[in-house]
């Protein structure tokens, strides 16, 4: 592993937090191209001195990179994944692993992953499940593609936490997308909430009220919980959550999250499996979401 040469495409949060990883554990040849808004050949001291301090090399060229390197991280803004990825494949070599670290769709993964494959290289869908600023290298990095598996044999003795989710382009990205859903979400809603409840005067009360409970379960309990409620209370919910959007109004606060939620319970409603559910003795998370797919798609 220390004979070959590794290439950053883009060198924010995340490169940074791997090429320092990598150099502590001996690896030598770390290259770096970076050429977005903020730094760009030429390249400011300080970015220089800040890229030395991981151990990487910077370079003027993404032709410079792709010459030497033997395994390229595309890691980029999201805008940019899908040219810079073909860009990189273009100069692929023959055997050469392109780890696409990208928050990109599955149709984006699959895009540059073909062109990857039509050059001779191999492709990793990778995706960060959790934050380098928690876990550092050692985040869970969710990967599929042709090239998983050697990247899983490759990088995992280096203390990369890597889980293979198949050989295909865009497996692993689907599932980054769908939790990004959830946890961005939650985000937003948490944010929309506490704001609120610091302009009613009740922040501490309302923190208490919304984690005390969390903490008491099991989060994969909660889920199974929602979702088998749902189909049988959406309706019921969703009028109560347009009477908080209105209530967030009288605070002062545009409740964007509070609409969307209404408006996500009155579709779960509008599929009219209501009564089907409530006649049935007994049915799990799966029973409710195996029916939703199939009203959804007749």
């Amino acid at each position: 592993m220390t004979q070959q040469v590794i290439g950053f495409v883009g060198f924010g949060e995340a490169a940074q937090c791997f090429a320092a990883h990598l150099a502590k554990q001996g690896v030598t040849e770390l290259l770096a191209f970076c050429d977005g808004p903020s730094n760009h050949p030429p390249y400011s001291e300080t970015f220089r001195a800040m890229a030395a301090a991981h151990g990487v090399k910077l370079v003027d060229s993404l032709d410079a990179l792709m010459t030497r390197a033997d395994v390229v991280f595309s890691a980029v803004v999201v805008a940019t994944a899908v040219p810079v990825g073909q860009a990189i494949a273009g100069m692929v070599r023959p055997g050469m692993l392109v780890v696409d670290v990208n928050a990109s769709t599955p149709k984006a993964k699959r895009l540059v992953a073909e062109a990857v494959v039509a050059n001779g290289g191999a492709f990793v869908d990778a995706n960060l499940m959790g934050a380098v600023s928690i876990y550092g290298a050692a985040v869970p990095l969710y990967s599929s593609g042709d090239g998983a598996a050697r990247f899983a044999e490759t990088f995992a003795p280096l203390g990369f936490t890597i889980e293979c989710a198949g050989p295909e382009a865009g497996t692993a990205a689907a599932v980054k997308m769908l939790r990004s859903v959830v946890t961005k979400g939650m985000e937003a809603l948490i944010v929309e909430a506490l704001t609120a409840a610091s302009l009613a005067g009740v922040r501490t009360e309302a923190l208490r009220g919304i984690c005390e409970p969390m903490d008491a379960t099991r989060y994969s309990k909660f889920v199974d919980m929602c979702v088998r409620t749902d189909v049988l209370h959406a309706e019921r919910r969703a009028v109560e959550m347009e009477g908080v959007a209105e209530g967030l109004r009288e605070i002062g606060i545009q409740p964007i999250m509070t609409d969307a939620t209404a408006a996500r319970l009155r579709a779960s409603a509008a599929l009219g499996l209501r009564d089907d559910f409530a006649a049935r003795q007994a049915y799990n998370a799966d029973d409710v979401l195996d029916a939703y797919a199939v009203r959804m798609t007749s």
